[in-house]
């Protein structure tokens, strides 16, 4: 990577922090959910600016001695955000909320430099209200283009200001380091919140792994596997696939582990969940229902292939625990019209029984 490739990247790393690693489609999910959770936070303080400025606009038209169309401009200006502050709380499309956010930011700037009003004779503090924007709406920004697209318009204003204002070098001098620190604060704010949102969802996600995953196989466990197989049996039906599930059971596993030790018993385990998830396809679910009892939920499963990846896991474990002479029986049934998920395993653990009743260590269909 050159010189030139790795200052866009570093800076990338700097401003996003954690969520620059992220992958794009994780990234994007990200965004989506934080866009979700901070409408509510942003609508609030464009609500919130809206009726100060609006308040403003009273205070002078009771109080100032002002020109009637400066004061008539702020009270306007003050009711148009509070109009947009309230559209941007109902909108649902987030690039309509992108274009109502820059235009109420337009208006509140606007506000600043009122018409008629001689500010650019006024003291540099009348106009500090601008140094806040960056550090309070940064850290609600979740796209760096619109963060970077407020912040930018904030620095035009600014710079704008201080062309216009009538203030000394120093003066001036002090107003730009001052809004450059709130920007920078506020870019601050914006990456810390992006950086607990990612530890948070790593944080969900392992809370969630160790709700439905077998910590000894790495399967799903029965919690796990009755929510996703419910679901993926429901998808499989309603696209019109053959669905089958696999119940799998460790021959005489109570008597490997007296004989062996439970240290042996727990390592078959562990190669027979790992050989399991080894040959499922990409739809295919596999769980430990408990002690030495698994299933798999084909979603595209029909006979043949059914009895293939039956026979072939039998197979392949005779082959693997072939020292303890441990091995598998297997039931499998099909999906029948209007079968819930409960029906096949019920089918399924049937054929198992059928097949310890026949010897043990083969693969039995339900409807033979």
């Amino acid at each position: 990577m050159t010189a030139g490739a790795r200052i866009p990247t570093t800076l990338w790393r700097l401003l996003e922090g954690a969520v620059a690693d992220l992958p794009p489609h994780e990234r994007r999910d990200l965004y989506r959910r934080q866009i979700l959770a901070l409408h509510g936070p942003l609508s609030n303080l464009l609500l919130v600016l809206a009726v100060v400025q609006f308040l403003h606009g009273l205070i002078w038209l009771l109080w100032a001695d002002e020109a009637m169309y400066s004061v008539a401009w702020r009270l306007a200006a003050g009711l148009l955000l509070v109009a947009l502050a309230l559209r941007f709380r109902a909108l649902e499309s987030v690039r309509r909320r992108r274009q109502v956010g820059l235009l109420f930011l337009a208006v509140v700037l606007a506000c600043l430099v009122t018409p008629g009003s001689g500010w650019q004779q006024l003291p540099l503090a009348y106009l500090a209200g601008v140094l806040l924007l960056p550090l309070a709406g940064l850290p609600l920004l979740v796209r760096p283009g619109v963060a970077w697209s407020g912040l930018g318009l904030c620095t035009l204003a600014v710079a704008a200001i201080l062309w216009q204002v009538q203030a000394t070098p120093g003066e001036r001098l002090a107003f730009a380091f001052y809004f450059a620190m709130s920007a920078c604060a506020g870019l601050v704010l914006r990456r810390a919140r992006a950086n607990l949102a990612v530890r948070l969802d790593r944080e969900v996600e392992s809370l969630w792994q160790r709700a439905t995953r077998d910590l000894l196989t790495g399967l799903l466990n029965r919690h796990g596997w009755l929510g996703l197989a419910n679901a993926s049996l429901s998808d499989a039906v309603a696209a019109g696939r053959q669905a089958a599930v696999l119940f799998l059971d460790v021959d005489h596993f109570k008597r490997t582990n007296d004989t062996h030790g439970h240290l042996v018993g727990d390592e078959l385990l562990r190669r027979l969940g790992q050989l399991v998830q080894s040959r499922l396809g990409p739809r295919d679910l596999a769980a430990r229902l408990g002690g030495e009892e698994f299933a798999c939920l084909l979603p595209d499963g029909d006979r043949a292939r059914a009895g293939a990846l039956a026979q072939r896991l039998a197979r392949d474990y005779r082959e693997l625990a072939s020292e303890y002479g441990s091995t598998l029986s297997i039931g499998i049934a099909l999906y029948q019209q209007g079968d819930l998920l409960n029906d096949l395993l019920a089918r399924a653990d049937a054929a198992l029984y059928q097949a310890k009743r026949e010897g043990r260590d083969r693969v039995v269909f339900a409807d033979d």
